[in-house]
């Protein structure tokens, strides 16, 4: 079931639920200077974005940001994975309250699916995946699967 967990995430990190995510400044904050900006005070009030598709897609956090490698996942590699680069779910005591029944339910989902069915490219099986433009990571033309029966 780790491999379940690490698959997953991996999913979560390519494709989360939500792209973004905002939050209000509740207090004049200081932002210090980073190798590519200046300091910058964030005044109270303000709503500030966090863009979660480009913090789990950015080459200085993850290596080969595109590819898929459900191993960055395993138990030995976890610890390297640098705090609020991955946040599928938000991150705080803001968090998705819902997050652990959403993860038992796409477990619980993809058992009874691959119980059944055996999962392949269909004919209308675009790769690389075309991503419409927008507030949510839509595939253009849908998202196409093909399921053959198993004999059970």
């Amino acid at each position: 079931m780790k491999y379940l967990d690490a698959v997953i995430s991996e999913v979560l990190r390519l494709y989360p639920p939500a792209p973004s995510t905002d939050r209000i400044c509740v207090k004049d904050t200081l932002l210090p200077a980073g190798e590519y900006s200046n300091a910058i005070t964030i005044p109270k009030g303000t709503i500030v974005q966090a863009p979660i598709v480009g913090l789990h897609t950015d080459p200085q956090y993850w290596k080969e940001p595109k590819k898929f490698d459900p191993d960055r996942f395993s138990d030995e590699n976890k610890h390297k994975i640098k705090p609020f680069t991955y946040m599928p779910f938000g991150m705080g005591p803001r968090i998705c309250i819902g997050q652990r029944f959403a993860l038992i339910e796409v477990k619980m989902a993809l058992v009874h699916l691959l119980h059944s069915f055996d999962l392949h490219p269909s004919a209308k099986t675009k790769f690389p995946i075309e991503y419409q433009t927008g507030a949510n990571l839509l595939a253009k033309g849908g998202f196409w699967c093909g399921l053959t029966p198993r004999r059970v």
